[in-house]
């Protein structure tokens, strides 16, 4: 229906298995007729989105964001956002995706898991540097370059909230379902993963929500960067 509004319009899409994690099954297509119905995925739905193609980029490469929020309290609603975040790095130089690069997974997806496994991957020694970075570093570096830096971060909070108050409705109907009004029992919290892509314009994107973020350690470097990121800012 778009394209027959605009046939200019040549996207391409990313297709998420449901109940995947770490990037596994994630692939890119450019026509609709190429989502892959055979195998398992018959009986594992996907979440198709459009692929954003013009990122921002650093040293070349593509990265994303993770934040980490607490969910404090729903009613009334309260949340802390960590002040620092981490920086996932692509580990091959980015190009707008085409019919001969959509396979290229290391160009494409900012994924740990998935960049640990090529041969570029960098751990390195400075939290500035490397296939893995604190937010903070890429902010001195936009900074460096004249950017308000105060704005784009006031922007990811802006999605952060913003998803979080749509999500409320959702999560006080499966709180209250285990814990009855007016019944005593534990006070809860929960940890979300916020990844959130800057395009080249600087406008925040929410690339999605994870219930479950890992916290896993996979370098001695990375507990010094989780420590920094653990750091909360309260959002009420």
């Amino acid at each position: 229906m778009v394209k027959d509004d605009d046939p200019s319009w040549k996207p391409t899409f990313i297709v998420k298995p449901d109940g995947g994690c770490q990037g596994d099954g994630i692939y890119l297509i450019k026509d609709p007729s190429d989502i892959r119905l055979a195998g398992t995925l018959q009986s594992r739905p996907a979440v198709v989105q459009e692929y954003i193609c013009k990122p921002l980029l650093i040293d070349k490469l593509k990265f994303d964001i993770r934040l980490y929020v607490l969910l404090k309290s729903l009613d009334p609603l309260e949340i802390y956002v960590a002040k620092d975040g981490l920086s996932r790095f692509c580990t091959e130089p980015y190009q707008e995706p085409t019919p001969k690069n959509l396979h290229r997974i290391f160009m494409h997806l900012t994924n740990y898991s998935l960049n640990i496994h090529s041969g570029n991957f960098i751990h390195s020694d400075s939290a500035s540097t490397g296939s893995k970075r604190t937010f903070s570093s890429i902010l001195c570096r936009l900074s460096s370059k004249g950017i308000d830096i105060k704005k784009v971060w006031s922007d990811i909070i802006s999605v952060v909230i913003k998803t979080v108050i749509a999500l409320t409705p959702e999560l006080k109907v499966f709180y209250q379902s285990d814990i009855p009004t007016g019944r005593p029992g534990p006070t809860c919290f929960q940890i979300l993963g916020f990844d959130i892509l800057l395009m080249k314009n600087l406008k925040p994107i929410l690339l999605e929500v994870n219930a479950n973020p890992s916290m896993r350690i996979e370098h001695e470097h990375e507990v010094s960067i989780l420590s920094i990121s653990l750091t909360m800012l309260p959002y009420s």
